[in-house]
């Protein structure tokens, strides 16, 4: 993720179809404070924070990425995103999380790749399970969304459970 996707990420975070999916809590969000979160994001070493764009034509769609990564547990939290509405239900957002695993698993050898959704988002909830993952837990009324809390549901992949669905 740079400075130049500023304008799009913005445009996302603060659509109210994408916003209901994410855990963020402040809206909207201004291109100054996203700026500045990108440019603090790239000096941390436990994130990895990353455009989703499509192939050949490298139209930004979305964001991806890591974060909390832990080198010495060899796990991290991840976090995906489709903006663009028009590419829902077409199998990018699971494109773009079996990329995020192979990076996680094979390129920065972590071990558990864990992410939170709200439990009434079951198109994230169902790319995990395809995926090999496992539902680990339910946090009851974990995330205030407006006037409403929502329960999160914590679902986690190991290497090995990932490797073995590779085969």
């Amino acid at each position: 993720m740079e400075l130049a996707d500023v304008t799009i990420k913005v445009q996302w975070v603060n659509n109210e179809q994408i916003r209901k999916t994410l855990g963020f809590r402040d809206y909207p969000v201004s291109e100054l404070a996203t700026e500045a979160w990108i440019k603090k994001a790239a000096l941390d070493s436990s994130r990895k924070d990353f455009i989703i764009c499509m192939y050949g034509t490298h139209e930004p769609i979305g964001f991806c990425g890591l974060k909390n990564i832990d080198l010495i547990n060899q796990k991290a939290e991840s976090y995906l995103a489709i903006g663009n509405t028009d590419y829902w239900g077409k199998g990018l957002g699971y494109e773009t999380k079996k990329a995020l695993l192979d990076y996680s698993f094979y390129h920065l050898n972590l071990n558990k790749i864990y992410s939170f959704h709200q439990a009434e988002n079951q198109a994230m909830i169902k790319i995990n399970l395809k995926l090999g993952a496992q539902q680990e837990g339910l946090l009851r009324q974990d995330l205030r969304v407006g006037n409403e809390m929502k329960d999160m549901v914590i679902i986690s992949i190991l290497k090995k459970d990932y490797s073995h669905l590779e085969k």
